[in-house]
C-alpha cells in the first residue's frame, strides 16, 4: 500500500474518522502487517476519533450559535436578539373588562378598591387569581357604589426584595418565576432600611431622553429565561447606592390558559367590605405565554429596523407588537389604502390572544403605544378584525374496508384535520385560504380515503338597527360567483321581520340578488314573493354588498348574516380581513366505496350520535 502522507480531514462522523485513522496507519512501514481492528490501538484510534469528533461538533455548535438564524439555544437567540435591542415578550396575563358594585353595611361619601385586589374565575375545572390593575375610587350615584371600566389581570402578586450591594459586582435583580408578566412589573427603590423614602423607577425605552439621575431601569432576560432588571451606572440612569432596597413587584401568570374567563367573584373584601358583585364587559383575552424562539428570530431585526420611530406602516407594526402584549397578529395600512381612502391616518388592527375583538384597555394600549412613535401629522386609529367564516360542506369517499374505524370517526378525524388546518393557516393577518392544500389533508387523513368534494361558502355578518332606516357596506373583497344575468340567489340572507312600505309586516324575510341588485322576499310556500327590488347593490367583480335605507323589525340570532359562494376557492384577506372556520360550519357527508351494505356510527360535528344503517349496492351515504 502507498504511504500516505496526510490524513482525510473531511469528514465529520464517527466512523469515517475512525477508518481514516486506520488507513493512515496502515500505509506507514512502521504498522506494516499491524492487525488494528483487534489489537489495544483500536481503543487509542477510538479515543482519538472521538476526541475529533467532539471537537468538530463543538466547533459547528459554536458556529451555529454564533448567528441569530442558526442559534438552537434560548440563551444564544436571546443574547443576539439584545444586541438589536430587541428583549423578548414575557407571558403575559389574561386582561378582563368588568364592573364592580360593592354594597356596603354603611354609606361611605367613597369606596376605594386598591390595586391587586383579588378576585377568582374558574376555566375548564381550574380555579385562578385576577387582579385589579390599578387603584380606583368609586363615588356613589344614587347610592350605588359601582366601578366600570375596572381591569382584571390574571396572576398572583409577587415581590421580591434585594438589598443593593455595589462592592459586589456579580449581583443580580432577578425575577424568579419564569411565567412573571413584566407588563405589571413595578419597580421601586427605597432609600435604606432605617429611611423609608421610596423612587418609583420606570423602564428605559429610549436612552436620548436618560441622563445621570433618571430613575429607569432596564430589562432583559437572563441566560437561565428569567428577566433580571439593571439599573444605570451613574451617567445612563441613577446608580443605586449600598443599602438601597429594590423592590420589584409583578404578576406570575398562566398564560393563555385562563382566555375566556367570563365570571368573576371576589376573593376576600373589597374596598373593606365583604358584599361585592362583578358585571363582565369583555371576558378575559390577551394573555400568552414567553415569547418562543422563531417569534425572536423573526422580531428581532424587524424591531432594530424601526429604530423607535413610526414612519412605514412596518414600522407601526413593529411597535404595536413589541410594546402591545397579547396579540397574535397585527395589521397595519395608510388611509390612502383604506376602502375609503382618509388621509392622514394609519388603520392598525390586532387579533388578541384567544379572542377575535379588542378590548377597551387593548385598544387604548395600542393608540398609546403608536402615538409616542408617530409623526405629528399622522391621526392612528385601531379597528378589530375583520372576519369572514367560511363553511365547508364535504362529501368524503371512503372504502371502509380499508379502516377499521366507523364512518363517524373517519368523519370526525376530517373534522380535526380541517380545524388543524385553521389552526396553522387561517386567523392571521394576510392569510391567503388554500383550497388545494386543505384538500390534499382531508385526503390524507386516513388511508380508506379516496378522494374529497369540497365546497366553499362565505359569510359575514352585521348588527342592523330595527329603529331608524340605515345603510350598510359588508366587503368580502373577493369575487362573487356569478355566471349569468339571470342567475338569482349568488348572495342571501338569514332570515328577519320585515314590514313593507305598504304597512305590512312579515315575520321571515331574507335577502337575496339578481343582476346586481339585491331584493327583499318571502316565501310562499316554494315561490318567492317580492317585497322591495331596491334594497341595494351587489358589485360582483369585488365582493361589496351595499345596502341602502334597510330597518328590520327584527331579526334570528345576534347578527343578520349574508352568505356568498366565491367566483374562485383561493380566498384573499384584505386590510384588516382574516378567515375562521368553526365546527357548526363543517357538515361531512361519508360515501362508502365498498359497494356492501354497512351500520355506521354517526357524530355530528356538535357531538349528536345516531345510527344508521344503509344497503344500496352502489355504497352507502352518510351525512355529518
Amino acid at each position: 500500500m502507498a504511504e500516505i502522507s496526510k490524513l482525510q480531514i473531511a469528514e465529520l462522523d464517527f466512523d469515517t474518522i475512525k477508518n481514516n485513522l486506520k488507513d493512515y496507519f496502515n500505509s506507514q512501514a512502521e504498522f506494516t502487517d499491524h492487525d488494528f481492528g483487534g489489537s489495544a490501538v483500536s481503543v487509542l484510534l477510538d479515543i482519538l476519533s472521538y476526541n475529533t469528533y467532539y471537537n468538530a461538533y463543538y466547533l459547528n455548535m459554536l458556529a451555529s450559535e454564533s448567528f441569530l438564524d442558526s442559534a438552537q439555544l434560548r440563551d444564544s437567540v436571546v443574547a443576539k436578539a439584545a444586541m438589536l435591542g430587541y428583549t423578548p415578550q414575557s407571558a403575559t396575563g389574561a386582561k378582563a373588562n368588568v364592573s364592580i358594585t360593592v354594597t356596603p353595611e354603611t354609606s361611605p361619601a367613597t369606596i376605594t378598591i386598591d390595586k391587586n385586589t383579588q378576585f377568582t374565575s374558574t376555566v375548564n375545572g381550574t380555579s385562578y387569581v385576577f387582579c385589579t390593575a390599578n387603584s380606583t375610587t368609586i363615588t356613589p350615584v344614587d347610592g350605588v357604589y359601582t366601578a366600570s371600566g375596572v381591569t382584571l389581570t390574571q396572576g398572583i402578586p409577587l415581590t421580591f426584595r434585594y438589598t443593593a450591594n455595589t462592592a459586589n459586582t456579580e449581583q443580580k435583580f432577578l425575577l424568579p418565576n419564569a411565567n412573571t408578566d413584566t407588563d405589571t412589573l413595578t419597580v421601586t427603590v427605597q432609600e435604606s432600611a432605617a429611611d423609608t423614602n421610596t423612587s418609583v423607577y420606570t423602564k428605559a425605552t429610549d436612552i436620548t431622553t436618560v441622563n445621570s439621575t433618571s430613575n429607569v431601569y432596564f430589562l432583559s432576560e437572563s441566560s437561565e429565561g428569567q428577566f433580571k432588571v439593571e439599573f444605570g451606572d451613574g451617567i445612563l440612569g441613577r446608580k443605586p447606592v449600598t443599602g438601597n432596597i429594590v423592590l420589584l413587584a409583578a404578576l406570575v401568570t398562566e398564560g393563555d390558559e385562563v382566555n375566556g374567563a367570563n365570571t368573576f367573584s371576589a376573593s376576600g373584601t373589597v374596598g373593606g367590605f365583604s358584599t361585592s358583585s362583578v358585571a363582565v364587559t369583555n371576558a378575559a383575552s390577551g394573555g400568552s405565554d414567553k415569547e418562543n424562539l422563531e417569534s425572536i428570530k423573526f422580531n428581532a431585526p424587524k424591531n432594530f429596523e424601526t429604530q423607535n420611530r413610526a414612519v412605514t406602516t412596518d414600522d407601526y407594526k413593529k411597535i404595536v407588537e413589541g410594546n402591545v402584549s397579547g396579540l397574535d397578529s397585527v395589521s397595519v395600512w395608510g388611509g390612502q389604502d383604506n376602502a375609503t381612502p382618509e388621509f392622514g391616518k394609519v388603520f392598525i388592527s390586532a387579533k388578541p390572544t384567544g379572542a377575535t375583538s379588542l378590548s377597551a384597555s387593548q385598544i387604548a394600549e395600542i393608540k398609546s403605544a403608536a402615538t409616542d412613535f408617530n409623526m405629528v401629522s399622522i391621526t392612528p386609529e385601531v379597528v378589530d378584525p375583520d372576519i369572514i367564516d367560511l363553511i365547508f360542506s364535504v362529501t368524503v369517499k371512503y372504502d371502509s374496508r380499508k379502516t377499521t374505524l366507523s364512518s363517524g370517526a373517519v368523519a370526525e378525524a376530517v373534522i380535526d384535520t380541517i380545524q388543524t388546518y385553521k389552526t396553522n393557516n387561517l386567523l392571521k393577518f394576510g392569510s391567503i385560504f388554500r383550497y388545494s392544500t386543505l384538500t390534499t389533508n382531508i385526503d390524507n387523513t386516513n388511508s380508506s380515503i379516496i378522494n374529497n368534494l369540497t365546497t366553499i361558502t362565505a359569510k359575514k355578518g352585521l348588527t342592523p338597527s330595527t329603529s331608524t332606516a340605515e345603510s350598510y357596506t359588508i366587503d368580502f373583497n373577493n369575487e362573487i360567483f356569478n355566471p349569468s344575468t339571470t342567475y338569482e340567489g349568488a348572495v342571501t340572507s338569514s332570515a328577519f321581520e320585515f314590514t313593507d312600505a305598504a304597512g305590512t309586516s312579515y315575520s321571515t324575510a331574507f335577502m337575496d340578488d339578481l343582476n346586481g341588485t339585491l331584493r327583499i322576499y318571502y316565501l310562499s310556500g316554494s315561490d318567492k314573493i317580492i317585497l322591495s327590488n331596491t334594497a341595494g347593490t351587489v358589485t360582483y367583480s369585488n365582493g361589496n354588498i351595499s345596502i341602502t335605507s334597510f330597518k328590520p323589525d327584527s331579526f334570528v340570532g345576534s347578527t343578520l348574516d349574508f352568505t356568498i359562494q366565491p367566483a374562485v376557492n383561493d380566498l384573499v384577506p384584505v386590510r384588516n380581513q382574516m378567515f375562521d372556520v368553526s365546527n357548526t360550519n363543517i357538515t361531512v357527508t361519508m360515501q362508502d366505496d365498498a359497494g356492501t351494505g354497512t351500520t355506521v356510527t354517526s357524530t355530528t360535528a356538535a357531538g349528536t350520535v345516531s345510527s344508521t344503517t344503509t344497503g344500496t349496492t352502489t355504497g352507502s351515504s352518510t351525512t355529518y
